[in-house]
């Protein structure tokens, strides 16, 4: 039973790690004087609205990627399993 249910957590951990990075990105914006988010909120109130676009941008490919990498890890860790992307 757990080899059977192993590529559908492996799934659901994937999506975690969505809601992870959102959670990041939030929790960085609220209190830090560091970071990508703070970035975007000095050259938003600098009205540098390239850099914030720029910004935003770079977190969705990070996000992507990392989603792309964990996905065809799961491709090979679990051939067996139809539908496992």
């Amino acid at each position: 039973m757990i080899p059977a249910a192993i590529p559908d957590i492996y799934r659901d951990l994937r999506v975690l790690l969505g809601w992870a990075w959102t959670y990041l990105i939030v929790s960085e914006l609220i209190g830090t004087t560091s970071g990508i988010t703070w970035f975007i909120t000095q050259q938003a109130r600098y009205q540098n609205f390239d850099n914030v676009y720029a910004a935003i941008l770079i977190i969705g490919v990070i996000g992507l990627i990392c989603d792309w990498v964990l996905m065809k890890l799961g491709e090979r860790m679990f051939t067996w399993k139809v539908g496992a992307k």
